[in-house]
């Protein structure tokens, strides 16, 4: 209070991002945030066999079930025991479903087959498991792009299209922005391609904990070749933490 007139801390009037209100830049980074720790729990199901869904739905776990409308020729068949708890069935087709001669699918037999498993799951499962059938479709163009990574819409579908528009505007943003201060639009591009949006909306133009007024120590940018060789070491080092979960 100075004079009777009220001091407002000078980040929370300055234009962020040149336009981009700093709230709007928390939200950002709140639903990349989120996608980030979706993404990574949800994208890459536990493997076990498609009888260890009937055994799970006897014991109560089992929440809900998808499974694609040409499984077991084809496709998955995934159960959740938890929104963030995913398994797929091992892709094991049966050998009748597939004519010898023709290599053609047999209509016939892979409904026989599918609908005698699907008698034993929903004999086996509570009321209250929501079983259903993907059609496939959701995986390629338009719709494919808007749903995003299948990590998404296992945890909760109306998080799928913001998640993708969030990823979207980070995308823009560092393609259109000019005033990166820590690594050139080649090094943040490489490095987007590794999950780097999440880091480059905390930390560019400046960083979130920060006021855009404070002054800040200056360093050398990482270019393209240093952002890319950065981006490989990454993304083998978490193939490599992966590999150990």
């Amino acid at each position: 209070m100075q004079g009777g007139h009220t001091v407002v801390p000078a980040w929370s009037t300055a234009p962020a991002w040149k336009g981009v209100p700093y709230g709007a830049r928390l939200v950002l980074l709140f639903v990349l945030a989120l996608s980030t720790v979706v993404v990574h729990l949800n994208q890459d199901p536990t493997l076990r066999g498609a009888e260890e869904l009937v055994s799970d739905l006897r014991a109560g776990t089992v929440t809900e079930i998808v499974y694609d409308r040409d499984w077991p020729a084809y496709g998955t068949l995934t159960w959740a025991n938890g929104p963030l708890s995913w398994n797929e069935a091992y892709f094991d087709p049966p050998d009748d479903v597939w004519d010898p001669v023709t290599t053609r699918l047999v209509r016939p037999v892979l409904e026989r087959r599918q609908a005698e498993f699907l008698d034993r799951v929903r004999a086996a499962a509570d009321p209250s498991v929501e079983i259903t059938r993907s059609g496939g479709f959701q995986r390629f163009g338009l719709a494919g792009m808007l749903m995003g990574s299948p990590a998404y819409a296992r945890w909760w579908e109306p998080f799928a299209p913001l998640a993708v528009a969030a990823e979207l505007l980070a995308w823009l943003l560092m393609l259109t922005r000019g005033d990166n201060r820590l690594a050139s639009r080649w090094a943040w591009l490489w490095m987007f391609l590794v999950g780097g949006s999440l880091l480059y909306v905390l930390l560019e133009p400046y960083p979130l904990w920060r006021g855009p007024q404070e002054a800040l120590p200056t360093r050398p940018r990482l270019d393209g070749t240093q952002g890319f060789a950065l981006a490989v070491a990454i993304f083998f080092g978490l193939g490599m933490v992966a590999a150990w979960t």
